[in-house]
């Protein structure tokens, strides 16, 4: 299941707040970019963060998992 415009719309709107925050349609989902740089995944209209250690001290009960099957 692809993610739909709507999802990402609203996450956009969501984190915008953060900064100049865009996201690029790949292979049918979505990469966001903060400041050009990617940070993060929209799949299956779901939002996964880039696992980092800042962004696990801010998010410690954070579900993490992949994206898709065989993500690294």
């Amino acid at each position: 299941m692809a993610t739909q415009q709507a999802t990402v719309d609203r996450l956009l709107g969501c984190l915008a707040g953060a900064g100049p925050v865009t996201a690029r349609k790949m292979f049918g989902e979505f990469c966001v970019y903060l400041d050009g740089k990617p940070v993060a995944l929209v799949c299956d209209d779901r939002f996964y963060l880039k696992p980092t250690a800042a962004g696990r001290e801010l998010l410690p009960d954070a579900e993490e998992g992949p994206p898709y099957p065989g993500a690294k």
